[in-house]
């Protein structure tokens, strides 16, 4: 293989990692993704890109040997990921943990001081479930609503998604809450 053909085969792979990434992300992941890089570059884009770096002139006026290096550039370039993308999502994972315990916290607290615990387990059960539907609802909807690269619609619409489910289920759990406390009472194991 040459050095152009093995830069053409890594741009192309790398390419389809960021599609095949994009499609299993999460909906404000993916708008950001979007954001930062709507479209992937062509190989004509690295190839002009790493040669300005490299030699400060157009990959045509380059001579064979410089050609090459700008080739192994994108190569190089190709396995590479940025570094504050990487720093982002790892500040997000750890939000998303303190996110889960705080509302587990809550939950917990509500279900240890209420006077019927299993109509508070049920309770507390469908809110956080209504809220996780809606959230993916929503999600599945953000790119009708945000279009492409826009990661605060994109995050507005699954919050207000995750509240509006939550909602609907604290509702049906309130319009339902004497057959809820009989149902407690029945003891069933």
């Amino acid at each position: 293989m040459t050095t152009k053909e093995g830069a053409e085969f890594c741009q192309e792979m790398r390419n389809k990692i960021m599609e095949e990434t994009r499609v299993a992300s999460s909906a404000r992941g993916r708008a950001k993704a979007e954001q930062l890089k709507l479209n992937a570059p062509t190989l004509e884009d690295l190839l002009s890109k790493y040669s300005k770096k490299l030699y400060g002139k157009e990959f045509s006026q380059l001579a064979e040997i410089e050609k090459n290096k700008v080739y192994y550039a994108v190569i190089e370039s190709s396995a590479r990921s940025r570094a504050s993308v990487n720093a982002a999502t790892k500040d997000l994972r750890v939000a998303g943990k303190v996110c889960i315990l705080v509302t587990a916290t809550i939950a917990l607290i509500s279900i240890g001081v209420a006077d019927n615990k299993e109509k508070e387990i049920i309770a507390q059960g469908a809110t956080i479930g209504g809220s996780l539907a809606g959230g993916w609802v929503a999600g599945l909807t953000v790119s009708a609503f945000c279009g492409p690269g826009a990661p605060v619609c994109a995050l507005a619409v699954v919050l207000v998604g995750s509240a509006i489910g939550g909602i609907a289920a604290n509702e049906v759990i309130s319009a339902y809450d004497e057959e809820l406390e009989e149902f407690t009472k029945w003891g069933i194991r």
